[in-house]
């Protein structure tokens, strides 16, 4: 059977048009970075990046300080807060608590008390306490701490007719229970400049 022109001109064109579908598929591509590194995605808010590195500023200095140079026992017993978050950014301060944590507790200069924080885990501690009680028959001490851990995130909001610049504080506090002091405190700020639409240059 011959074909005419118009089946002809219909046959090529379903041809062209599939190589061109074909042609112009875009394939996705995800690739693993590290996370403080120059190819982590850099926004005009804080990204993760930035709390892990102010994260591992405040450590470093809470640990190069004196501050635990008086602790009663070795490892000292440390409670951590939760952190409050005065941003307007949601942020899953778990994660930032975390990284904490194990910073601390890689030292062996500190032990991490379950029993007196916030959370799941303090109900889980105080449950498991309670369990043991109930079997020995005898009466659980208290571990208080010889430290509690504060930490606060703020932001800072300053325009012009230029650039918007949004600067993001992360503040730690360490005070001893018994005397209510403040033993230690430090701040780390990160500031952040978005160039508003239309302008051009810095």
């Amino acid at each position: 059977m011959k074909m005419n022109s118009s089946t002809k001109l219909l046959g090529l064109l379903t041809i062209s048009a599939s190589l061109l579908l074909t042609g112009c598929e875009t394939v996705t591509e995800t690739r693993t970075i590290d996370s403080q590194g120059p190819e982590a995605v850099n926004t005009s808010a804080i990204n993760s990046q930035d709390w892990a590195n102010a994260a591992d500023q405040l450590v470093n200095s809470l640990l190069s300080s004196s501050a635990l140079d008086s602790a009663p026992r070795t490892p000292a017993v440390l409670a951590v807060d939760r952190v409050i978050n005065a941003t307007t950014l949601m942020i899953d301060t778990d994660l930032l608590i975390k990284k904490i944590r194990v910073a601390l507790t890689q030292t062996g200069k500190i032990a991490i008390t379950n029993t007196m924080g916030l959370g799941e885990r303090a109900v889980v501690a105080s449950e498991a306490a309670e369990l043991e009680e109930m079997q020995s028959g005898k009466k659980q001490k208290l571990l208080v701490p010889d430290y509690t851990l504060y930490a606060k995130l703020i932001q800072q909001t300053d325009r012009n007719k230029k650039v918007t610049q949004n600067t993001y504080s992360f503040q730690m506090s360490l005070v001893q229970p018994k005397t209510g002091l403040t033993v230690w405190e430090e701040e780390r700020s990160i500031a952040k400049q978005t160039k508003n639409a239309g302008k051009v240059g810095w």
